[in-house]
């Protein structure tokens, strides 16, 4: 790692003496962004945070005493400077132990300031490299995929690797867009069955019968059409685990039969009479709280209780204190890489609008977002006139009604068909849905997409 790495924020009323500062530290390779005043700072700092502030301790308003703490609060790891023209040892000792790094007197002589931001840059460095680490050894441990440093996050991957090597059930509860699937293949990659496959199955939308034709496949003949016998996804997944997707959503004389399938570990393919024992793993997905389903008379509490020896709940991308902009920085990379683009970052209007927003899709939606604005951005930066319109009207401040999940789901398909012009296998590949999948929601929703919505079959 460089200087580069390290996001510098220098602070000082005198213009010429900030600019002073600001223009030393970009000649030795770091980018620093100058406010004259702490309310400029700590607004932007909340929106896109730096990695080194370098302050001065008299300002007016906020004082240089006062960012230490509200600095240090938000973000323990954040270092500062402070440099003040009033030199006191009171003064020094007061903003070390409100968190400050080190203390400079004016006249700044540029040869000790620059040696002191060199140490302080060590630290943060070495900061910088241990999460990097903590990334590879997380992928190392086969969370390929998963993204995050937040406290939820880590309490979540601790709960994977424990319940990993059991051979229980596993419910996955969260919101959509949070990356269940991404947990079930986690758990199956360090479970004792990784050399297996993990097979997954969406169970919303289907009928009984497609869904037990599915799971469980079918004899030669059991019905007209079925010349062959079918091999079904339980069956397939023997030795491994299944992911059963939606569980929610499962039709309930299904659900006797899943519950028969845990009991007994056998199943009969549809037009069968001979059992077909079966050693699977079954993960369940759901974005609804299966406990007020079967409360509600729409889940059977004895599968509830066969499933729920362990659930993990996914934290909302809105909780994930600091994952925003690692999930946001690994997208903008990865689409970089996907269309041929060389975008480094995000312009501060753009990081503010990014911060203000709630994201109700979760990291999906964010993934989303970013794909838009790498394929929209012309220079090196994301603008705001990259991002969705909508994320203007619908941070944390609106004043407009709230929204039910279902209308949420509703705009944002909306939204990604007009994005690709129509074009389903496109937004079908955006959303993380198959072509299908995608078919039966516009059919629930009412949504037509422009140009092709009539020429296109749904079985296309």
């Amino acid at each position: 790692m460089d200087n580069s790495c390290v996001r510098v924020a220098v602070v000082d009323d005198e213009k010429i003496s900030g600019m002073r500062l600001q223009e030393h530290l970009q000649e030795i390779g770091y980018p620093v962004d100058l406010f004259l005043d702490g309310e400029s700072f700590l607004e932007s700092d909340r929106c896109a945070p730096h990695d080194l502030v370098v302050t001065d301790l008299r300002l007016p308003g906020v004082d240089g005493l006062e960012i230490i703490r509200r600095v240090k609060a938000r973000r323990p790891e954040t270092e500062v400077v402070v440099i003040t023209g009033f030199a006191s040892i009171d003064t020094a000792i007061e903003a070390t132990r409100a968190g400050a790094f080190h203390y400079l007197t004016k006249p700044i002589r540029l040869e000790e300031f620059e040696n002191l931001i060199s140490r302080v840059s060590e630290k943060i460095l070495l900061r910088l490299e241990t999460a990097d680490l903590r990334a590879a050894m997380m992928q190392a441990a086969g969370r390929e995929g998963m993204i995050g440093t937040s406290r939820e996050m880590v309490a979540l991957y601790r709960l994977i690797e424990k319940v990993a090597p059991l051979e229980c059930p596993v419910v996955i509860q969260g919101e959509s867009g949070t990356g269940k699937e991404l947990v079930a293949r986690a758990i199956h990659r360090l479970s004792l069955r990784r050399e297996a496959a993990i097979v997954s199955f969406n169970c919303g939308g289907f009928s009984p019968e497609l869904i037990a034709n599915e799971l469980f496949g079918h004899e030669k003949g059991a019905f007209t059409g079925a010349f062959s016998t079918k091999i079904g996804l339980l069956e397939t997944a023997d030795r491994g685990t299944v992911l059963l997707d939606e569980i929610a959503e499962m039709p309930p004389e299904m659900q006797v039969k899943l519950l028969r399938v845990l009991q007994e570990g056998q199943i009969y393919r549809v037009g069968g009479n001979r059992p077909v024992q079966l050693d699977i793993r079954i993960l369940a997905a759901s974005n609804r709280d299966l406990e007020q389903e079967v409360r509600g008379g729409r889940f059977r509490e004895d599968l509830f209780f066969r499933l729920n020896v362990m659930t993990l709940f996914l934290p909302r991308l809105a909780d994930r204190e600091g994952d925003l902009w690692l999930l946001a920085e690994h997208f903008l990379h990865k689409f970089n890489q996907a269309y041929r683009k060389h975008v480094r970052g995000f312009a501060v209007p753009a990081r503010e609008m990014l911060a203000r927003y709630d994201f109700p899709g979760n990291v999906r939606e964010l993934e989303n977002i970013v794909a838009r604005a790498v394929a929209l951005a012309d220079g090196n930066e994301v603008q705001v006139k990259d991002l969705p319109p909508f994320l203007a009207e619908r941070g944390p401040s609106s004043k407009s009604r709230m929204k039910s999940l279902e209308e949420l789901e509703k705009d944002h398909i909306a939204w990604v068909l007009s994005a690709v012009r129509g074009h389903r296998d496109q937004a079908a590949a955006i959303l993380g849905i198959t072509r299908s999948t995608l078919w039966r929601k516009m059919k629930r929703f009412g949504l037509k997409t422009p140009e092709r919505s009539e020429t296109e079959h749904p079985g296309s």
